[in-house]
């Protein structure tokens, strides 16, 4: 599906949506999809409809391998990213004193299970070095393990993947901000992720991507996760919001990289005409890579409200989402659904609501 046919393909919104890196817009064969498990679980029984789901679910799970070059079996559907990263994590088989990378960009729930985990077994948490935007400069040797996003959720800065795996380091990749957006390349050991934000589907679905080599070694899954089957499937458990799942096999299969392409290009129109207005600065380079705008300069929380009662969906982001935060920004994220006449429109009423 190309971008143009991906944006009519969309259900009508009641506001110029703005935050997609919150929570996007499905389109209406996505809602359809989901409503319809609904009622088919009504009419023979929540078991028997996941049953005959099953199909369309399974190619939900390849289509989303599919992005990082890997298959089905490879992936487990959670509640969420934080709940998937969780899991992985405490799977993961690190012995006591493993040295961790991450960076002071990383969200703050899993920042926050990462020094737990650490303090609990023993593990050393190496802070990366980073530029002025985050941006990862370098890899020290000797980590057991690296992870951090791929694209943060308080700034639209993409990190050096490629770089990372080209010095042989097993990187535990957060793509809930860079999946649907920007290309996610191939070779982490793992990769988490969520359903509800560049994808464009429901809420309440998560995943896990992991690589063959690595399932073998990951500790046996919980008991609250007691189905059955190959790979990654053994982690899921069997009381799930099956209609998300198939409203997320119905995103995935919607979604192009001219999506996400166009996303980008709507982001870098953004930036510039909102860099400086009413003394609030764009945190971004104005052409790097991502549909992700943060400002900061003046109260987010309260321009967010004055946006909404005028009709455009922003977030505000607060400065406990990571420790690279010194205070709350407002975050603009532009889909391909945007045009440079909402922005211009956009622009001129940012600069009445900002306080």
């Amino acid at each position: 599906m190309d971008a143009q046919a991906w944006v009519a393909a969309r259900a009508p919104a009641e506001v110029v949506h703005l935050d997609v890196a919150g929570s996007g817009r499905p389109s209406q064969a996505v809602l359809d999809a989901e409503v319809a498990h609904l009622r088919r679980e009504a009419e023979v029984g929540g078991y028997v409809a996941q049953e005959q789901a099953a199909a369309a679910v399974d190619a939900g799970r390849a289509a989303l391998a599919g992005l990082v070059g890997l298959s089905g079996t490879d992936v487990c559907f959670s509640d969420g990213a934080g709940t998937a990263f969780a899991t992985l994590l405490t799977a993961w088989p690190l012995p006591e004193g493993a040295r961790i990378g991450f960076t002071a960009g990383e969200y703050g729930a899993n920042a926050r299970a990462l020094r737990r985990l650490a303090q609990e077994r023993g593990w050393q948490l190496v802070l990366l070095p980073v530029d002025g935007f985050g941006r990862v400069l370098e890899v020290p040797a000797g980590l057991d393990l690296v992870t951090f996003p791929q694209v943060a959720s308080q700034r639209g800065i993409t990190q050096p993947v490629e770089a990372v795996l080209a010095g042989g380091f097993p990187l535990l990749l957060d793509i809930a901000q860079s999946l649907g957006q920007v290309p996610v390349p191939p070779g982490c050991a793992a990769y988490v992720g969520t359903s509800r934000k560049w994808l464009c589907g429901p809420r309440g679905v998560g995943f896990a991507i992991v690589a063959p080599e690595v399932q073998a070694g990951l500790r046996e899954p919980p008991t609250l996760a007691p189905t059955s089957g190959s790979g990654m499937l053994r982690w899921e458990s069997q009381e799930a919001h099956v209609a998300g799942r198939v409203g997320l096999a119905v995103a995935a299969s919607e979604w192009s990289p001219a999506v996400g392409e166009a996303a980008v290009r709507i982001a870098a129109y953004a930036r510039a005409r909102l860099d400086g207005r009413a003394g609030w600065r764009v945190r971004e380079p104005g052409d790097e890579p991502t549909g992700i705008t943060t400002l900061a300069g003046g109260n987010p929380v309260a321009t967010r409200a004055a946006l909404l009662r005028e009709g455009y969906l922003t977030s505000a982001v607060p400065a406990g989402r990571s420790d690279d935060l010194a205070g709350p920004v407002l975050r603009v994220s532009t889909a391909a659904w945007v045009d440079p006449a909402q922005v211009d429109a956009f622009s001129d009423t940012f600069m009445a609501c900002s306080h």
